[in-house]
This record gives C-alpha cells, sequence and structure tokens, in this order.
C-alpha cells in the first residue's frame, strides 16, 4: 500500500493515515502575507493543450540543495554547540520544549523524511501529466518556516530524553546530516521524476522533498532562537 503516486494516483489509504499522523506537525499552511491558503498549494492540473515543459534534476538543482543543507547544517551547530546544560535543558513553560529537546525532534524528523524519500518516493515512477502538477519551489519554503500555527509532534519524532548530553546530539546530528547530504551528492536518480503525495502541500517530487526535509529544520531552529531569547533563558 502507497499513498504515492503511480497508475493515476491511485493512494492507499492506510498508509496515507499513518503517514499523515507520522509527519502532521511538520505541514503548515502558507503564510498570510502569501496571500493564499493551504488548499492553494496543491498543484492542479493544467488545462487540455498547456502541457508544461518537462523538468528533470539539474546540476543546479543539486548546488542548491546542498547549499541549502550547508546552511542549516552550520546554525544548527551554532546554535547548539555554545550552550551550557543549564541553558540546553531550560524551558520557558513546564509544557515547551527545551533547546536539546528541539534539537533531537530536528534529527528524529530528518531520519524519517529521509527513510521516506529513499525507501518509497524514488521508488515510484513518474505519473502521467506530471510537469502539470508542480509546486514552487519557494511555496514550501514559505509554507513550512511559517511558525504563525503551532503543531503537536506526534509520538514517534517527539523528544523522549534520547541523547543525554550536548555532545550525543552534535554527534547524532552530524551523523544524519551527512547521511542526507552525501545522498544529495551522489545520487544519479532524476529526482524530480519521482513524487510522493505530502498531507498539506499536495503532490510534491524527490528533490522538493528534500527541501521539504531542510525547511523542517529551519523551522524549528527559529525555535531554538526564539528559546535562546527568552528574557529567562540563562547567561551561562
Amino acid at each position: 500500500m502507497s499513498l504515492f503516486i503511480n497508475n493515476g494516483f491511485a493512494a492507499g489509504r492506510l498508509f496515507q493515515r499513518v503517514i499523515f499522523l507520522t509527519l502532521g506537525c511538520l505541514i503548515l499552511a502558507f503564510p498570510a502575507q502569501a496571500q493564499t491558503s493551504p488548499a492553494a498549494a496543491r498543484p492542479n492540473p493544467a488545462p487540455a493543450g498547456s502541457e508544461k515543459k518537462s523538468v528533470s534534476f539539474t546540476e543546479e538543482d543539486r548546488a542548491g540543495a546542498l547549499k541549502a543543507f550547508d546552511e542549516t547544517r552550520t546554525e544548527f551547530l551554532n546554535e547548539i554547540s555554545e550552550l551550557s546544560e543549564a541553558q540546553l535543558n531550560f524551558k520557558t513553560a513546564p509544557d515547551r520544549w527545551s533547546a536539546a529537546e528541539v534539537a533531537e525532534h530536528i534529527i528524529l524528523a530528518e531520519n524519517l523524511i529521509y527513510g521516506l524519500i529513499t525507501d518509497k518516493i524514488l521508488k515510484n515512477p513518474a505519473p502521467e501529466g506530471k510537469d502539470n502538477f508542480r509546486v514552487k519551489d519557494r511555496a514550501i519554503w514559505l509554507a513550512i518556516t511559517n511558525r504563525s500555527t503551532k503543531f503537536t509532534a506526534p509520538e514517534v519524532i517527539q523528544p523522549k530524553n534520547r541523547w543525554k548530553t550536548k555532545a550525543e546530539i552534535l554527534s547524532n546530528f552530524k551523523e544524519t546530516r551527512g547521511k542526507t547530504v552525501s545522498f544529495i551528492k551522489s545520487t544519479s536518480e532524476d529526482l524530480r521524476n519521482h513524487f510522493g503525495e505530502n498531507p498539506g502541500l499536495g503532490v510534491i517530487d524527490g528533490y522538493q522533498w528534500f527541501l521539504f526535509m531542510n525547511a523542517h529544520t529551519a523551522r524549528h531552529l527559529a525555535q531554538i532562537a526564539e528559546i535562546k531569547a527568552d528574557p529567562n533563558f540563562p547567561k551561562n
């Protein structure tokens, strides 16, 4: 069973519900300034006779993704590396996450999405009329990094204090991000011609799923910055 697009965009309902629950916290509506709605994020078929030019994964795409992932890698390390134990575990309220918990969530989500891409999405053939169903790359970033709407993370990617120290958090992030970057650097797959249904964004291609992954990291790095800006954040 699969929610991914093939054979006329047939979807496996059970698997779709599982992925929806798993990724629910990662999906956001478009920001107000975009003057659109979540439904507008979903691509619609172009009218007959208006087929668009075929899109393929390019070296420019590869370079753009690597640059974006390098930027969030650097920011993650900068945000976490200099924190003391007190700072790492500080919470703005009892029901809010600490920087350590946000970092754990980032790592868990990246591993989950990576597996989704490599185990499912990239095994799907390109659907007929694929180039008429494309979300803009920029729309993905705008949708996911908008923090005006809050969500509760599903159990599978909620932080559970899996890593006890800052060193363990950094090590696991570096390992996870290294795997992602290595794949993007070396893959010969045409990421633009494999597709998966995203519960909030509609049908997006494999490359865009990586953009989604990186935007999720950026979203939660902003959350860490908010924690550090709290007036009660420990000074050391």
